[in-house]
């Protein structure tokens, strides 16, 4: 979601009814891809789990298991657009300002929606890559703060729709991730840019625009870049880096053996 949708967003997920967070197991369904693993384009992800003390709605409940489950399904929604988000790192973090943030609510009962991008810890922001952090709750499910930065909510509810997902925050976080890649909100309510549902499909154009706009993205690699920059840190010896491509190269050559694709 972005900044000027948000309002609408919370009228529309409290006039319908909601599936709460759960730790789902159910295997999501997978969307049909006519993409074959060299079609791929690779954009580095970093995920960060806030913590507070201070403030408990920064503090994120989700454990690094549930990241993983999480961005599995966030691929398995993006297969149908050929796009691989790479797991960099998962960071357990301290939220940054975390006491300025609960002063501003404890003095005035509400914090602005772009105040939230004060908890991005300083220390990990450098990177070629897209961030998401997870928080516990703040005003949306999720916002796309467009420096290649979204925030999603572990208590993230949305209305169900036919053939949607299992779980909320893998949706969440795809649909963040989908106005990263520039899509704007749709009104087809079983579409992934859909604000407050389920749904995770994408029509052909927005298929097209997304891998135009992962092209340009921080780190972005086509697959024959990334197995050729695999090559070459396993010539250099460098363990750390061949293991992240290593791991990116595996997950998109299975999707050719994967149902479905």
């Amino acid at each position: 979601m972005n900044r000027r949708n948000a309002c609408r967003a919370i009228a529309a997920m409290l006039a319908a009814p909601l599936v709460a967070h759960a730790r789902q197991t159910q295997t999501l369904p997978a969307p049909t891809s006519p993409f074959k693993p060299a079609d791929y384009i690779t954009i580095p992800l970093r995920l960060h789990m806030l913590k507070s003390d201070a403030f408990k709605d920064l503090d994120c409940r989700l454990t690094k298991a549930d990241l993983h489950r999480i961005l599995g399904k966030v691929n398995t929604i993006w297969r149908q657009a050929g796009v691989h988000w790479g797991l960099e790192s998962i960071l357990r973090e301290t939220a940054a300002n975390e006491d300025r943030l609960r002063e501003t609510r404890d003095e005035s009962g509400v914090i602005a929606l772009r105040s939230y991008r004060l908890i991005r810890p300083e220390a990990s922001r450098k990177f070629d890559g897209l961030h998401v952090y997870y928080l516990h709750k703040f005003p949306v499910n999720g916002v796309y703060y467009g420096d290649h930065t979204a925030l999603v909510q572990d208590a993230a509810r949305l209305r169900p729709v036919p053939g949607g997902i299992d779980e909320p925050i893998p949706r969440v976080t795809a649909h963040e991730l989908g106005h990263a890649l520039g899509l704007p909100h749709r009104q087809d309510h079983t579409n992934l840019l859909a604000s407050g549902t389920t749904g995770t499909s994408l029509n052909a154009e927005e298929v097209a625009k997304a891998r135009s706009y992962a092209l340009k993205m921080p780190g972005a690699l086509a697959f024959e870049t990334l197995r050729a920059q695999l090559r070459s840190v396993e010539r250099d010896g460098n363990a750390d880096q061949s293991k992240h491509l290593r791991r990116w190269v595996t997950e998109i050559e299975a999707v050719s053996a994967a149902p479905n694709s």
